[in-house]
């Protein structure tokens, strides 16, 4: 009896470590991401936001891709392209490529995407910028398409990136309801959606590349409060979180079974000032007073000693990873005296009041220092915080109630050209527009129609000290982006910003 008593509690468990065991193993199977902000819709074309873009990047597939480790273009969607004259390029899709419900991919389904959705001016949708050079796009046959650009269009490879072909079938059938129900060709599929609370994509196992994903299931977890997410880091109830802050890396540290995931994005952080008082009458329409806010600010002092490093100094509109980029371009330096002596000749010895407007954490980090600064100059800053509501501080931006000082930032995922970046700011006819410079405007346009590179930077750069001269922003830093993981997930932060989460891997 006593055997047999022992010989059940011994398979018993031996059951339980198997059962044990298999839980662990299928915990290997999954990934649990936990990001701050809920997702605005599942129609990626309807929102520009980040975590959107980045679901989409899993689900979906762009016609082109930026190789995961050389960056340069390479194939994805489509097989091969070839550019046909100065307006005109040919794309011919894979064949066998299929959505998620067995439709097939064709050239007519990117006809329909950019023309009848994303341009459809009936919609409004903000990715329409995104777009505007499309002239027309011809469907060839079931598998070839071509794209007229409105003129020479510099970037048409890196917009290719971005574009994500829906099925017009799955369109029809849901309607408006597409922003519920994501569908694409990409190597995970959408399994549900708890609006503000978390979102399951699992593996398509049908996907056209294959090896790919690595990681079967993956959930999205909203979790806004930092803390929170590092205790649940800490604590295993999830794999991966979302925009650590510099002064909390730490907290992550500190654990040796967490490690911090960060790198250099092609995101540049700055200040745009209302220079020409398009919201209201301020004192920074006075080019004195905005040279002495940039000589009141030490920038790398900043970065080095609240922002841990994350951060580049830089002083042009561009950021070092575009197309446009220069390291000549030079700033005001640190000189609080001197600010003093220009608020001075301004009229402003005694200072005055102004706004500043932020919408995420490291942004804070930055002010709480920069206020300091600009108080010891006579300064008074009024710091509009709409962190955890980036919506609101973006429909008041484009509307030009924006008073003050607007700090940003501006990423331009896969192009990495400055038409990705000073076009969108710069441009007079651009909601963005703080700014409407003639010259400015002039040149950026020629850039946009001129084919030679050479001549092409040569007029980027100038933009750009001009707005450096006339200090119409104040570039700040160029942005890492800093997340944290669970030691084993090897897992990547890229320039463009999304965490492709289908080359992610458990070494363990």
């Amino acid at each position: 009896m006593k055997f047999r008593k022992s010989f059940i509690f011994v398979a018993l468990s031996l059951v339980l470590l198997c059962l044990m065991a298999g839980s662990a193993m299928a915990g290997k199977d999954s990934l649990t991401y936990a990001i701050d902000s809920k997702f605005a819709s599942m129609d990626r074309y309807s929102t520009t936001q980040t975590f959107v873009n980045n679901l989409h990047f899993m689900i979906s597939d762009g016609i082109v891709r930026r190789n995961v480790k050389t960056l340069k273009h390479e194939p994805a969607l489509a097989e091969s392209w070839k550019q046909l004259d100065s307006v005109t390029w040919e794309f011919k899709l894979r064949k066998g490529v299929k959505f998620h419900n067995g439709n097939p991919l064709t050239a007519e389904c990117v006809r329909f995407t950019i023309v009848d959705w994303i341009l459809n001016p009936e919609r409004k949708n903000p990715s329409k910028g995104y777009f505007r050079w499309v002239k027309e796009v011809k469907v060839i046959d079931d598998l070839t398409f071509q794209i007229i650009c409105d003129g020479f269009y510099p970037i048409v490879l890196d917009r290719m990136c971005f574009l994500t072909p829906y099925d017009p079938a799955h369109v029809k059938k849901y309607g408006e309801q597409v922003a519920e129900i994501p569908m694409g060709t990409g190597p995970y599929k959408f399994v549900k959606w708890d609006r503000g609370s978390q979102l399951q994509i699992t593996a398509n196992e049908n996907y056209w590349e294959k090896g790919l994903p690595y990681i079967k299931n993956i959930t999205f977890r909203v979790i806004p409060e930092l803390s929170t997410r590092v205790a649940e880091l800490k604590s295993g109830g999830v794999d991966l979180i979302v925009n650590v802050d510099p002064d909390k890396v730490g907290q992550v540290t500190a654990d040796k079974n967490l490690k911090i995931v960060s790198g250099p994005i092609a995101r540049t952080i700055f200040y745009q000032f209302d220079s020409f008082g398009r919201a209201s009458k301020t004192p920074v329409m006075d080019v004195r007073v905005r040279k002495a806010i940039f000589h009141a600010i030490d920038r790398q002092a900043i970065v080095d000693n609240l922002l841990n490093g994350y951060g580049k100094v830089t002083n042009g509109v561009c950021n070092s990873f575009l197309f446009g980029y220069d390291e000549s371009i030079k700033g005001y330096e640190y000189n609080p005296e001197k600010a003093k002596a220009l608020l001075k000749e301004a009229g402003y010895e005694k200072g005055f009041d102004i706004d500043i407007w932020q919408y995420y954490g490291v942004q804070n980090l930055f002010n709480q220092a920069a206020m300091d600064m600009l108080a010891q100059v006579g300064i008074k800053v009024k710091l509009h915080d709409y962190r955890g509501n980036i919506g609101s501080v973006i429909k008041l931006r484009n509307t030009g109630k924006i008073t003050g000082i607007g700090n940003y930032g501006w990423g331009t995922g896969f192009v990495f050209d400055a038409e990705g970046i000073m076009p969108s700011w710069f441009r007079k006819k651009e909601s963005k527009c703080y700014a409407p410079d003639d010259q400015i405007d002039a040149w950026l346009t020629e850039a946009r129609e001129t084919e030679d590179p050479a001549k092409r930077k040569e007029l980027y750069v100038k933009a750009q000290k001009r707005v450096v001269e006339q200090v119409y922003w104040i570039p700040l830093f160029l942005k890492y982006q800093i997340n944290a993981a669970q030691k084993d997930l090897d897992v990547a932060v890229m320039p463009y910003e999304y965490m492709l989460l289908q080359y992610a891997k458990w070494t363990k």
